[in-house]
């Protein structure tokens, strides 16, 4: 073998060698097992009647990785041709994370402004949003009540400023529909599952694998036992 074909070996193994290293140091299977989780909340999130408590331990750990794994790929783009292309690959897959994280909160927000005065009354409202969604429900029923009372409620006796009230079956409030149909797989042998309607109890066998339409109330306690996910 001659000298230049020994240095082109050379250089193609150092470079083969560098692009394991940089795919090793990119590649994380805890990144991929939380992606796949978040996958799983934001398809709960869109197709679940009522806003689902907030994962911010699974939100902040994606953002904080992907921030990471930005400045990784950032510091070999200019490095050689397979250095380049697997930042490419990298960096596609970290805008569709983000794609991902954006469209979940966006969801959210949807609902939030939706049913923001029914979520501020609840007594568990901490528990389900975060910091900043609490403090941007707050703030667009702040904005919301003023922009009434500007619109048309001030030319109207101050006992029907109310934006809250009850009149037998009407409620001003906007509240989730429990009862929406929804699609759910089964993740777990659930066995028969029961649930009551206007005090009737109702039942159907769910076995894992298996794909139904059902009442989203009758599988809200299994939803949040990680038993279904939403489809």
């Amino acid at each position: 073998m001659s000298f230049d074909s020994q240095r082109q070996t050379a250089e193609s193994s150092f470079s083969m060698t560098q692009a394991n290293a940089l795919h090793a140091r990119l590649s994380d299977d805890a990144l991929e097992d939380n992606v796949l989780e978040l996958t799983k909340v934001w398809m709960n999130e869109r197709n679940a009647p009522e806003l689902l408590p907030y994962r911010k331990q699974l939100v902040d750990f994606l953002i904080e990785r992907i921030e990471d794994q930005a400045g990784l790929v950032m510091d070999h783009m200019s490095s050689n041709l397979e250095n380049k292309f697997i930042s490419m690959l990298f960096q596609t897959e970290m805008e569709r994370i983000r794609y991902l994280i954006k469209s979940y909160l966006r969801t959210r927000l949807h609902k939030i402004e939706k049913y923001t005065l029914e979520l501020l009354r609840r007594p568990d409202y901490q528990e389900l949003m975060s910091a900043q969604e609490i403090a941007y429900a707050r703030r667009y029923q702040e904005l919301l009540e003023t922009y009434n009372h500007d619109s048309f409620l001030h030319h109207l006796p101050p006992t029907q400023h109310k934006q809250d009230e009850m009149h037998g079956d009407l409620n001003m409030v906007v509240t989730a529909n429990l009862e929406a149909p929804v699609f759910c797989r089964v993740l777990d042998d659930v066995g028969v599952h029961q649930w009551m309607v206007n005090d009737t109890e109702e039942s159907t066998e769910m076995d894992k694998g298996g794909t139904y339409i059902i009442r989203y109330r009758a599988i809200k306690e299994l939803l949040q036992e990680g038993r279904v996910q939403l489809i």
